[in-house]
């Protein structure tokens, strides 16, 4: 008895304090997560650009060092190499572009900032401070105080993945630094920043109080999970990027644990069913998400579809000592799987909330009960498979995940996707829906499981709609691939080296239905011609065009960024 309560004290006491990395790091994969804060195993890796990022942040506070309004790009050049961190580059080329990379970032940074009038009180400051009742470790890359005497703070960013003030708003970080320096400065505090250094753009964060219970509750979320010891690998294609990548037991075993990276890096197409769905529909939105790495903001229906798979991976995944699990079991997870990012006012929240609780009462009767509910073979399994083709060539990837796999009483399998569109589908266009030919083709060719049929789940109709495939439509899948994907290479291709606004006529903007829920109809050049069209045609919004994290990325910066002016070769 002493022993176990001796290790659940040691498990209580492994939470804290904790940091915003740690919250983050524990919601992209669990495993990483104990691996990193808790067993602490050393990766053997060491990523240029942490090398990076660290080398910029200490140029800048160097440069707020001098006059910054002398400087000139000799000095932010010696400034630089003085404080260059080499660890990482895996060649002379690789570092070379990040070296011209970082002067452009610094020579902008300086022009900018010419007639920066704050007093700067710290750099890198190591600060604590509590939110949501735990204890939390940060960091901010400038304290500052300004002419009125109030306390600024900015955070430095090197990636090129760009936040603007709403989705800062919903930032765990953004969130959790901006309330721990308003408690800690009081009528002191002023205003706290995020300052991309790629875009050269400073965001002012401001999150209202519904953003910080937002973010509250995610953190006593990850907290309970933390201290009820669920450390499962979490798979996608993060992995990729994991220090831990080798030894992880969900990756170690495969020919190449990081080959979604690897395919990244040798400029060929790692395809997601979002990304390639997103180019087709409109190239400029895929370029926005996916190239200029703008970061997309919350929305409510992408919340409200969140939510609903959750719980559908509670009540396929259930264990309990009943046959079937209850309504009550099912309405109990769906309270606590919810998301209330993205809703613009408590009445919508609210009406959504109420809708999804019918939405499930609803599916429950259908099929539910009376025994047609059984635990699935799989849930959200992840997928990483090989794709070629006569235009693209070979080494490509395919990835994703499929919401849900039965097994029949055949051997014969089905697949579930689930749908919280506000419009229902007709047959014909289930029949030709690409997704889930996709997912039976990687089904039967990469897991050697026979797919008798697959289904859509409009959870808003409470009707499941479904259909089959045959090899045609496999083969007409790769094709419109093989075709859309060589166009998708081609263009990617032709805009290395040139500006945003020179780019952007390789990915022209498309009218689609999903333009109703764009988060750059305001910038788009057909804006006035669709807001001309009927609404049914361009209004539509839904839960399956869009980009999640995981698709995105790590926060990485972009070394094909042209340097402005010179190329700064840095002396060896």
């Amino acid at each position: 008895m002493k022993e176990f309560i001796r290790k659940i004290l040691a498990l209580l006491k492994s939470v804290g304090p904790l940091s915003s990395a740690k919250i983050t790091t524990y919601l992209s994969c669990p495993m990483r997560y104990k691996y990193q804060y808790l067993t602490r195993k050393k990766s053997g890796e060491k990523s240029h650009y942490l090398s990076f990022a660290n080398s910029v942040q200490a140029a800048v506070e160097a440069i707020h060092r001098t006059d910054i309004s002398q400087l000139g790009e000799k000095e932010i050049f010696d400034i630089l190499k003085s404080v260059w961190k080499r660890a990482g580059y895996t060649s002379s080329a690789q570092e070379d572009d990040f070296w011209r990379l970082g002067m452009s970032m610094l020579i902008d940074y300086a022009e900018k900032n010419r007639l920066f009038k704050n007093r700067v009180l710290a750099t890198n400051e190591n600060l604590s401070g509590k939110f949501a009742g735990f204890q939390f470790n940060l960091r901010y890359s400038q304290i500052s105080r300004n002419p009125e005497g109030k306390i600024e703070i900015v955070q430095f960013k090197t990636g090129k993945r760009f936040m603007d003030a709403e989705a800062l708003r919903n930032d765990i970080q953004s969130v959790i630094n901006y309330t721990i320096a308003k408690k800690k400065w009081g009528k002191k505090f002023g205003s706290y920043f995020v300052y991309n250094l790629y875009h050269g753009v400073k965001v002012k964060v401001a999150p209202d109080d519904k953003n910080i219970e937002d973010i509250e509750e995610i953190v006593r979320s990850v907290v309970k999970k933390m201290k009820l010891g669920n450390f499962e690998p979490e798979q996608g294609p993060l992995c990729s990027w994991c220090n831990y990548a080798s030894i992880c037991p969900a990756r170690k075993n495969l020919p190449d644990p990081r080959v979604y990276k690897r395919v990244l890096e040798s400029n060929r197409l790692a395809l997601s069913y979002s990304k390639f769905s997103l180019y087709k529909n409109c190239p400029r939105n895929y370029k926005r998400i996916y190239i200029d790495k703008i970061a997309t903001k919350p929305r409510y229906f992408f919340s409200i579809g969140l939510t609903i798979h959750k719980t559908m991976e509670n009540l396929y995944t259930y264990e309990g000592f009943r046959k079937e699990p209850s309504l009550k079991f099912l309405l109990a997870r769906y309270r606590k799987n919810w998301v209330a990012q993205g809703y613009e006012s408590a009445e919508q929240e609210k009406k959504y909330f109420d809708e999804g609780i019918n939405w499930l009462k609803e599916y429950y009767s259908k099929y539910v009960v009376g025994g047609k509910w059984q635990r699935a073979w799989k849930v959200e399994p992840y997928f990483e498979v090989p794709l070629s083709g006569p235009h693209i060539g070979s080494g490509h990837l395919v990835v994703g995940f499929i919401d849900r796999i039965e097994e029949n009483p055949d051997g014969s399998f089905t697949i579930y996707d689930y749908k919280t569109d506000p419009l229902m589908r007709s047959q014909e266009e289930v029949d030709s829906d690409l997704q889930l030919t996709v997912y039976h083709w990687v089904c039967e060719k990469f897991w050697n499981i026979k797919i008798r049929d697959l289904g859509l789940i409009f959870f808003r109709f409470g009707k499941i709609v479904r259909t089959s495939r045959t090899d045609e439509d496999i083969r007409n899948m790769l094709e419109l691939v093989d075709k859309v994907g060589a166009e998708m290479l081609e263009n990617t291709r032709k805009i290395r080296g040139l500006s945003r606004e020179e780019s952007d006529s390789y990915f022209p903007p498309k009218i689609n239905k999903y333009c109703g829920g764009c988060d750059f109809l305001d910038e788009c050049p057909l804006k006035e011609e669709i807001l001309k069209m009927d609404r049914s045609k361009v209004m539509n919004v839904t839960d399956d065009i869009g980009a999640s994290d995981d698709e995105l990325g790590p926060d990485e910066v972009d070394a094909t960024k042209e340097p402005k002016k010179k190329k700064w070769k840095k002396s060896k």
